[in-house]
């Protein structure tokens, strides 16, 4: 009986794991040569991938990066040549670190160009995950001004979201990180934020303002309670409601997004906090 015990319960554990959410994985960014030293997996193309680009982009079997490795199109390789190989990422190009080296199982080298501002382009499932340095989300703030003490007034946008670091206008602090948000939407009131663990933020009455600039509704929240700084600090959005219905585009955050956010806004919180305590 004991023995059947422990096979039910190492069942249930195995169960658990292997249900237990996959870590997205972290685009580098402005920092690739994060990757050098890692093992890497070319994710299969999405059917969506592979009506819209065909194919992989920018590998190279030359070191120049001048010819397409296995090419089907404009900077474009043939899925079956890459999907699930694994690579040993063994280099950056000295001068320009966006440019790596790959080597493959069974030795073969061939190269690659990570764009910092194409992570649709970014096919690499890296083994054990990206580690990455403490101020790595802090790249992404690479508009607007920053004095180094408290006159700071920078942003960073990307998808439907901007991530806002300046004076609270709204909440009256200092120093605040502000959320702006934009979609379709027939609604004038209502925002709904949903979280990685289920939790919720219902504002009912948030005021929706449309843009003849570009068609959609804005709205902009600014963290002011210690609880939603918290939160929107250690758990990724997954899903944006204006008014009741979801929208047909940007309501819905892929975990990549929703970890890219999550971090964004917890080095604007931890900027504010470094910040306020120079005094």
């Amino acid at each position: 009986m004991k023995q059947f015990t422990l096979a039910l319960v190492l069942l249930f554990s195995v169960l658990a794991i292997a249900q237990e959410e996959k870590k997205p994985e972290i685009f580098p960014f402005k920092r690739p040569e994060l990757l050098v030293g890692k093992t890497v997996t070319i994710r299969p193309l999405t059917d969506e991938e592979i009506k819209t680009q065909k194919g992989y982009h920018n590998f190279y079997k030359d070191k120049y990066h001048r010819h397409s490795y296995h090419e089907i199109g404009f900077e474009t390789s043939d899925p079956k040549s890459l999907e699930n190989r694994v690579f040993k990422v063994v280099s950056t190009h000295p001068k320009y670190n966006n440019k790596l080296t790959l080597e493959a199982e069974d030795g073969e080298i061939i190269y690659h160009d990570l764009l910092e501002n194409y992570p649709e382009h970014y096919y690499f499932e890296v083994e054990g995950g990206l580690d990455v340095p403490n101020d790595f989300y802090c790249d992404y703030f690479d508009r607007g001004v920053d004095d180094g003490k408290k006159g700071i007034n920078k942003w960073a946008g990307f998808y439907n979201i901007t991530v806002r670091l300046d004076t609270g206008f709204i909440t009256q602090q200092e120093l605040a990180v502000g959320l702006s948000f934009e979609m379709d939407s027939p609604a004038d009131f209502g925002l709904t934020i949903i979280f990685d663990n289920g939790e919720k933020i219902e504002l009912p009455q948030k005021p929706l303002v449309y843009s003849e600039k570009d068609g959609k509704k804005h709205t902009h929240l600014e963290l002011a309670k210690e609880s939603d700084k918290k939160l929107f600090s250690e758990h990724r959005i997954t899903t944006v409601i204006f008014g009741k219905e979801k929208s047909q585009w940007g309501s819905d955050f892929t975990p990549q997004e929703g970890e890219r956010v999550r971090g964004i806004i917890k080095c604007g919180l931890d900027t504010i906090e470094e910040r306020m305590a120079q005094n």
